[in-house]
């Protein structure tokens, strides 16, 4: 835990951003737009299963209310045309996710352009189905 910890802390220093720690050890930070909207993204560690540390990030979309093939089908189109992440679903939560490794070299650049890409495309995406009646 304490590399991710210092791997955040660097974060936090070098781009200027507030990250809010959890008594689980996830962190939080809210990522601003000029648009006057802002979109939260969850950061937290765990392991794959070969048992190398990945840093997992996401940020929500919405709430699904209903069963509807047609978003499900409209997120699978979408996730072959995002540059990082993917579309998922948590319990009964749409989601956009991000995932890397952990490793000795983690790049805090890559690490925060994959982050604000994931936060911006989640804005975005809720932003438009609103507006559509989506969910």
């Amino acid at each position: 835990m304490e590399i991710f910890d210092g791997f955040i802390s660097a974060i936090a220093g070098e781009f200027k951003i507030r990250f809010h720690k959890d008594e689980k050890g996830n962190y939080t930070t809210n990522i601003e737009f000029e648009n006057n909207r802002s979109q939260e993204i969850l950061i937290m560690l765990s392991k794959d299963e070969a048992g190398d540390r990945i840093i997992n990030y996401y940020s929500i979309i919405g709430k699904i209310k209903r069963d509807l093939c047609e978003l499900y089908k409209f997120s699978l189109q979408q996730n072959s045309a995002l540059d990082y992440g993917s579309i998922a679903l948590l319990n009964d939560t749409l989601i956009l996710r991000g995932s890397m490794m952990l490793d000795d070299d983690c790049n805090p650049r890559q690490f925060m352009k994959s982050l604000i890409y994931i936060a911006a495309k989640a804005d975005e995406l809720e932003e438009l189905f609103v507006k559509e009646k989506i969910y």
